[in-house]
């Protein structure tokens, strides 16, 4: 059976290694979360200024990074596990991290849909799921010049992608860490007037 992001995540509780040894303690908890944020104001900022590609990159960060706390804060917790190398860690390998964040779980709520649209969202969950879209990372980075040409990032990468991508991260991120502490809740109740204003940059595209 394939696995799917939520199996991943399990696997990835599981273990330990000494590049992520978890979160110990709320405080740490809350920090990761600020950090997060922080992640996806830079994002924004990008994103508004038309530096679409560095913002996708950001975005596609922020889901890397929510992954590390969805799946790994528990680690340092008191139960025995499996000490492995960073290259064993599966929260060390981008397309896992992708994964177990971009679950198409979060596509219950209709925000998203109501936003990039449910087909579009459906598409682009799967594409994460399936390792399809983890390219994205490295394509919004990084230039390339193969034998069909000289591929920069900003010539590849335009509005409608990097909103969709923004407005995904800012949803999943509300999703998992809103409510899990109070710090954490405020936190997360900073991103919905960004939320706003890239949808509707989006919307008005």
């Amino acid at each position: 059976m394939e696995k799917k992001g939520f199996h991943i995540a399990h696997e990835a509780s599981l273990v330990v290694s000494d590049e992520y040894t978890g979160l110990h303690g709320r405080d740490e908890y809350n920090a990761a979360v600020a950090h997060v944020c922080d992640l996806i104001r830079a994002s924004y900022s990008l994103f508004m200024n038309g530096s679409f590609a560095p913002s996708l990159f950001l975005s596609i960060t922020i889901f890397e990074e929510i992954a590390k706390i969805k799946a790994g804060h528990m680690r340092a917790w008191g139960d025995e596990r499996e000490k492995v190398k960073r290259g064993k860690d599966p929260l060390f390998h981008h397309a896992k991290k992708h994964e177990i964040s971009v679950d198409p779980i979060y596509l219950i709520g209709d925000r998203i849909a109501k936003s990039i649209g449910a087909e579009r969202a459906k598409e682009i969950f799967e594409g994460y799921e399936s390792g399809k879209y983890s390219s994205l990372r490295e394509e919004s980075l990084y230039f390339a010049r193969t034998n069909k040409g000289l591929q920069i990032p900003a010539n590849s990468v335009d509005l409608r992608l990097a909103a969709e991508h923004l407005l995904i991260a800012i949803e999943i991120y509300c999703d998992e860490f809103w409510g899990m502490t109070a710090e954490a809740s405020e936190i997360c109740d900073t991103t919905d007037e960004l939320y706003l204003e890239v949808e509707a940059a989006l919307k008005g595209s």
